[in-house]
């Protein structure tokens, strides 16, 4: 069988509508980013910087170059890691938004329009998330 030669033909307007469901998916995992992006700063924010302060400060007399290099503000690793996720996650998801967006445009625009998918194409518009 030569699978990679099978095509199915859709209308303009049903794929239209798959990606107006996939542009809806993506939305829904958008927003919950945007929540979470908030929770993890909230937490940064509130709990998870660091402060190290070299023992020279501690000295009766520290010199002046000792008060430059003297203390340095961290963000917890846990956390950074979990902020550099959710910046991930939102850029992902605004992309697919706005490809799913001009996707659902453009076939909108031409209803009659009849298409030929392979798998790929197929699993673009119709594939599990």
């Amino acid at each position: 069988m030569l699978r990679q030669d099978w095509g199915f033909d859709y209308t303009a307007t049903k794929l239209a509508e798959a990606a107006a469901h996939k542009q809806d998916f993506h939305q829904e995992r958008l927003a919950w980013w945007k929540a979470k992006r908030v929770e993890v700063m909230t937490t940064i924010r509130a709990e998870g910087l660091e402060i190290d302060e070299k023992i020279a400060l501690e000295y009766r007399n520290p010199k002046s170059r000792d008060w430059d290099r003297g203390s340095q503000v961290m963000v917890r690793n846990d956390l950074q890691k979990d902020l550099s996720e959710c910046l991930e996650k939102l850029a992902h998801h605004t992309q697919q938004v706005q490809q799913y967006d001009g996707w659902q445009q453009v076939l909108a625009a031409n209803p009659e329009a009849r298409m030929t998918l392979d798998i790929d194409d197929w699993l673009f518009f119709f594939g599990r998330n």
